[in-house]
């Protein structure tokens, strides 16, 4: 039996390990990442929890793996695709990195090349055997720093930067955007950019202009929908001759024209005040225009209809659906996936993959289920702990539900293993009927306290979302962006956004039933079927993961009711 084990290390953010593992004609998966076990958001610590229970989960000791494959960047682990771990400085590796490796008594190691890392995420887990495949994030891997090249990337500041940052390039190169293509088992890099490309632009506006802080870009596309189309001619546009090959250096352009980078928003100045929506609306148009380039490229250069993403970037749904509509439109796109961990989170993933196919020649096909990878919970035990609170077995959960969530309640949902990714699919939820227009307040208020302008998710049967969002495929890890039609939108407005989208996660009956037969009984009442989704998490906490996460957040906040498996509890009962 083949095994591997992939880790992402610090210092930077989002640390976490996955376990893959060859049983019954599969490679299973286990996946999950430092801070849902920690509960410090975007954790940098040394990932020693999540390996004990990827580990425990699979039943494998460190003695038991193939290899173990590891994420880490800095210009001292500069790779291009992997190294074993005795190539690197021992002075880079942190105490415990150090300690973890000696305790491996014998078990190659390597680090693993970040984009190649991505690409294995978005490859190997869609069962396809041959694909274009696009990573698009802020920067990975560092790549040499050759004299005779003058690309060096735009400065992006320290986390703790915000704001009053001025264009500038610095003495490194690092890779930022890459096309490769899959071939059966094999993936091959066929260009990379190491010029600061689509995520670098965002992120600056983001952080630097909106005044979002740092990996807060989802705020800014979520205020993109109260910009103005008008108002684009305020600011630069880029010339078509900009965006060659895999290059889309806008930071570049900006930086050669002198262009004067607007004010920093005063925190205490609404988001959707002008002109800071309308620079967000710009900088979403130009994002979505360098994506469907970059989609476009890749699909010539590999030579595919097949296309699969990965890389921060590729979170942005509303980018995703315009290159998946318009390279169809065009003739040149079959079936678009995008990996649901797209960002850094996913690379314990994407490092495993790399050490099971690249590294040990392994065979197997991914397992079915590709998100729902936190360690598989007790949950008759779950249901004990929640009963101890005071919670209850109903008869008829899905009605019972249902009648809660009619009454305006906020309802905590806890099934199952947990999402592997940043995103609440069905498994680590917070739901609310989006009938009425001031739930979206209500548990902004409540329970999430984020800023108003960020719309929330709907969910719906994947059979029910065509006629309600006009989509004919599956949406199911909410990566693509939808449309409300209009003779819903007064029907569901709590989950309408302002420029009528819909952020759409379409459900099925394998992998969350109990989720899937309540929409059921949702749509027996109100002739819709749909619910109002979001992260089961405070506003600066991880989401839940264990069933006393769950509970504390629900004592903490002011969700009305928690389900976790078949038993509910009601507060003030």
């Amino acid at each position: 039996m083949k095994a591997v084990l992939g880790l992402k290390l610090g210092p930077q953010h989002d640390t976490g390990a996955c376990v893959v593992w060859e049983s019954a004609g599969e490679l299973r998966c286990c996946a999950i990442s430092e801070e849902r076990l920690s509960r410090r958001k975007q954790d940098r610590a040394f990932p020693a929890l999540s390996i004990k229970a990827v580990l425990g989960e699979a039943g494998l000791r460190l003695g038991d793996l193939g290899c173990v494959c590891v994420d880490k960047l800095g210009p001292g682990t500069m790779v291009e695709q992997t190294r074993p771990i005795g190539t690197v400085d021992r002075s880079l590796w942190q105490d415990e990195e150090r300690a973890f490796f000696l305790a491996l008594e014998g078990v190659p190691a390597f680090v693993v090349n970040h984009h190649l890392a991505h690409a294995a995420s978005a490859y190997y887990p869609f069962h396809v055997d041959r694909a274009a495949v696009l990573v698009v994030d802020g920067s990975g891997s560092d790549w040499p720093r050759d004299s005779a090249r003058a690309d060096r990337l735009i400065m992006q500041g320290r986390p703790t930067e915000v704001g009053h940052y001025p264009l500038r390039r610095y003495d490194r190169r690092a890779e930022t955007q890459s096309i490769f293509k899959g071939r059966g088992t094999r993936l091959e890099r066929l260009a990379v950019s190491t010029r600061s490309g689509a995520g670098h632009f965002y992120s600056y506006f983001s952080k630097h202009v909106a005044g979002f802080g740092q990996l807060q870009e989802g705020k800014l596309m979520g205020l993109a929908g109260y910009g103005s189309a008008d108002r684009l001619k305020d600011y630069p546009a880029f010339p078509r001759a900009l965006f060659d090959g895999v290059d889309t250096p806008m930071l570049d352009y900006l930086l050669d024209t002198e262009f004067e980078v607007p004010e920093v928003r005063p925190a205490d100045v609404p988001a959707t005040d002008e002109p800071w929506c309308h620079i967000a609306y710009w900088a979403q148009h130009w994002l979505e225009r360098a994506v469907v380039h970059l989609a476009r490229q890749a699909v010539i250069e590999a030579n595919s209809r097949t296309l699969v993403a990965a890389g921060g970037v590729m979170l942005n749904v509303v980018a995703n659906r315009l290159a998946r509509d318009t390279l169809a439109a065009e003739g040149r796109l079959r079936e678009m996936h995008v990996q649901p961990a797209s960002s850094d989170a996913g690379m314990p993933m994407g490092a495993a993959l790399v050490g099971y196919y690249h590294t040990l020649g392994g065979m197997l096909p991914f397992q079915q289920n590709r998100v729902y990878l936190g360690p598989e919970p007790d949950e008759a035990a779950a249901e004990d702990e929640l009963v101890l609170h005071g919670g209850s077995r109903p008869a008829n959960l899905a009605e019972t539900v249902a009648e809660l969530l009619f009454d305006g309640k906020i309802v905590g949902w806890w099934q199952g293993p947990s999402e592997y990714g940043p995103r609440a699919l069905g498994a680590r939820s917070i739901l609310a009927w989006p009938g009425r227009a001031s739930m979206k307040e209500t548990i902004n208020r409540r329970v999430k306290h984020r800023e108003s302008f960020r719309p929330f998710a709907p969910i719906c049967r994947e059979e029910n979302a065509e006629e309600i969002f006009g989509v004919g495929f599956p949406v199911p890890y909410m990566l693509f962006n939808t449309t409300v039609k209009e003779e819903y939108r007064d029907k569901i407005p709590a989950v309408t956004h302002v420029d009528g989208s819909g952020r759409l996660q379409t459900v099925g009956e394998r992998w969350t039933p109990r989720l899937y037969e309540l929409l059921g009984a949702v749509r027996s009442r109100d002739g819709v079927g749909v619910l109002l989704n979001t992260s089961f998490n405070d506003a600066g906490e991880p989401i839940v993961e264990r069933v006393r996460d769950a509970i504390g957040c629900a004592e903490r906040t002011g969700l009305d009711a928690l389900v976790v498996g078949g038993a509910v509890w009601q507060r003030g009962e």
